[in-house]
Parts: structure tokens; sequence; C-alpha cells
């Protein structure tokens, strides 16, 4: 029984994912990097046992079905990365991934999508997701003000926030985030302020707070 695939393919020549990929119905983990050639990431809703899914460095790929990819309701991993030529990036949330424990978004974005950070809002997502990771590269100002509605949040994670226009305090509206573990502000390089000690004492249950690449603080 298949449960796990690891596509490390650089020199792969293929556009598509292969069609038999279809019919392992047991599969578990995905991990699709460094595929060269990828442009397209279809018909995933037939992989229901699907609980680990990672796309990373496909700079040709252009597309992912999402409608399928939202089907897969046993998915508690979801990473996307250093595909910058994907477009449509999950303009409709993930509230359907009601398994979801940890999000991974390693995109330039110019705007985080409306249908995803209004997915923070999801009854069923904010009370599981427990790891977010962000990156913000030169274009996005803020991170997004939905965050505290994460009550199950344990580790967030802001990568590269490093827009001239990002702006320099982090939000003290971060300290509602009550179930936070791990905080890492990670080459935010115009970030100059965190939030006061008084406020950051709030985050009861804060055990790591990790700042590299941030020369302002």
């Amino acid at each position: 029984m298949l449960q796990k695939i690891d596509e490390h393919t650089g020199g792969c020549k293929l556009g598509a994912l292969p069609s038999g990929l279809q019919c392992c119905a047991s599969l578990e983990e995905l991990f699709i990097v460094n595929w060269g050639e990828l442009i397209h990431i279809n018909d995933l809703q037939e992989l229901s046992s699907l609980q680990r899914l990672s796309i990373n460095g496909c700079h040709k790929l252009i597309s992912i079905d999402w409608l399928s990819l939202l089907q897969l309701h046993s998915l508690d991993q979801l990473a996307i990365s250093r595909c910058p030529s994907l477009s449509d990036f999950l303009e409709d949330g993930v509230g359907s991934l009601t398994q979801l424990r940890e999000l991974d978004i390693g995109e330039e974005l110019e705007a985080f999508p409306a249908g995803l950070v209004n997915s923070f809002q999801h009854l069923n997502l904010s009370g599981s997701l427990e790891s977010l990771w962000i990156y913000g590269g030169d274009k996005l100002k803020s991170v997004p003000h939905q965050l505290p509605n994460l009550t199950a949040l344990k580790s967030l994670t802001i990568h590269n926030f490093s827009g001239e226009e990002f702006e320099k305090a982090l939000p003290d509206w971060l300290t509602n985030l009550s179930s936070l573990r791990c905080l890492y502000s990670i080459g935010c390089e115009n970030l100059k302020h965190f939030p006061s000690s008084t406020t950051i004492q709030r985050l009861s249950k804060l055990e790591t707070l990790w700042i590299h690449g941030c020369p302002f603080l």
C-alpha cells in the first residue's frame, strides 16, 4: 500500500503529474520539489487519504486545481513555496480543510488573497490551525489582521517582510494569540518595534521568541 511519494524531479520533462497518481487512494504524503517543467497540478481529489502536501521550487508552475485540493479533507499539512509563476493563489481560502494543522505560505504575493485571510475566521480552521509560516517579500505592507482569530495557533513565523512600506512595528493584537508558544521574526529588514514588554507578557504560553535578520531590533 503506497503511502508516500517524493517527486524530487529536477530533470523531469513532464508538464503535469502522472495520470496514474489518482489511483493512489492510500497515499498519505506527497512532496513535489524542484520539478522544473511542471506547469499544472490537477485532479487531486482522488487522493482521499492525503495528509501532507508540499509543493516547492516549481518555477514554471502556473496553476493548481484549487477546487480539487480543497476536497482533501484529511490534509493536515500544506506547504507551497518558491513557485513564482503561480496565479490565483488560494483565492477560495482553506476553510474547507477542517483538519489542517500546519500551513506554510512561501510565495511572494502582492497581497494576501481575501479568500485565504477570510478563511482564518472559519470556525473549523480557527480552532485547528497550529502552525503558520508566511513569507512577505518586498510588496506586502502588513501581516493579515485576521490572525487573532486563529485561537489554536502555537507557532507563527513571519519571514522576509522586507519592503520599505512594511509596517515598522508588529501590531499589538498579535498578543491576542493566546495559545502561541513560538514566535519567529526572520529577515524583516525594516521592522523596528515589537509589542512592548508589558503587552507581550499577555502571551502567557510563549516559550520561544526568535529574531533573526532584523537589524533594527
